[in-house]
């Protein structure tokens, strides 16, 4: 039952990639808007990141046309289950200039802001859509993904 079975396990680890700290939060919709720094040109780090992989097969030789004539044909059926991201890991990839965070970029709570929420309609309907903007799903590695496949290899 175990002949032929392959196991495999991938560990990554890498160090926080630089970024430049600003001074004042600006926000998202900005457009090309930017701060002084904060200390040097790419003098900040984000956080390091882990990730485990593992991936299971297992190959099944194919044969199949007469034996005694040359038509006979070998081929392998390798049939795998392969987990990325195994222990489902929530890495930081980006984060925001001001804060250093992922999911917060300072605005609302900066004085700048202060101006923005007394002229809106609702202060706290342009604090949640505000938010929901600023929790942007590419900051963070993707998640734990399963997949179940088959190779044909002749």
């Amino acid at each position: 039952m175990f002949e032929d079975v392959g196991f495999n396990l991938q560990f990554n680890l890498g160090s926080g990639t630089p970024y430049t700290r600003w001074s004042t939060a600006v926000p998202t919709q900005g457009g090309n808007a930017r701060s002084s720094i904060v200390g040097q040109i790419n003098g900040s780090t984000k956080p390091w990141t882990f990730r485990t992989n593992l991936r299971i097969d297992k190959n099944i030789p194919l044969t199949w046309g007469s034996e005694e004539s040359d038509n006979k044909k070998n081929a392998n059926l390798n049939v795998y289950l392969q987990v990325l991201n195994l222990f489902n890991t929530r890495n930081v990839l980006g984060v925001y200039n001001f804060t250093g965070a992922p999911d917060d970029d300072g605005y609302l709570t900066s004085t700048q802001a202060q101006a923005a929420l007394e002229q809106a309609n609702s202060a706290v309907a342009f604090s949640a859509m505000y938010r929901i903007r600023v929790n942007a799903p590419g900051n963070y590695s993707l998640p734990r993904q399963i997949r179940i496949g088959l190779l044909f290899e002749f």
